[in-house]
């Protein structure tokens, strides 16, 4: 098992063909389109995977066997030096229901305080209990909901203190 950064300077189609994949089956949970959720990370391609990159947003790939099977995006706040996000948590289906997801939130989190952060923010569709409840057993709780006019769905959002 291996958790490697990836660069702008990368081919990013193994990255993407995993955001796809992982972010597919919510998408298809949810009845979520490009149209009615063009941000969600099931419809995102290289073009804006790089802007975000940019940004500053930092994203990691976790292989298994040389095999990309997940990945994980931080995101430094620009409001406050000690507030990270935690993004993208995608793990391929095939390989779901093995720690994996666990291994890239301690991975981000390790991370992050390294870092100096003290507080770790998610942002998650509020009706998806499951995922709340997964969140939850890594010590997250939930601060605060919020409905937007460019999502199809109310966010939940999550923080853990470090």
């Amino acid at each position: 098992m291996d958790i490697k950064k990836v660069n702008l300077n990368d081919d990013l189609s193994a990255v993407i063909n995993v955001l796809n994949k992982a972010h597919g089956t919510v998408a298809q949970e949810y009845n979520f389109t490009k149209e009615s959720n063009p941000s969600n990370s099931a419809f995102i391609n290289q073009e804006t995977l790089k802007e975000e990159m940019g940004r500053g947003i930092d994203v990691f790939f976790l292989s298994v066997n040389n095999a990309m099977v997940g990945c994980i995006a931080i995101e430094k706040s620009k409001r406050a030096d000690d507030i990270f996000y935690i993004e993208k948590v995608s793990v391929l289906p095939e390989h779901r229901h093995y720690g994996y997801g666990v291994v890239l939130m301690d991975f981000a989190t390790d991370r992050i305080k390294s870092l100096k952060g003290k507080t770790i923010s998610i942002g998650l569709i509020d009706s998806n209990t499951p995922l709340k409840n997964w969140y939850k057993k890594q010590g997250y709780t939930e601060t605060g909901f919020k409905d937007f006019d460019h999502l199809p769905f109310r966010v939940c959002f999550m923080a853990k203190e470090l």
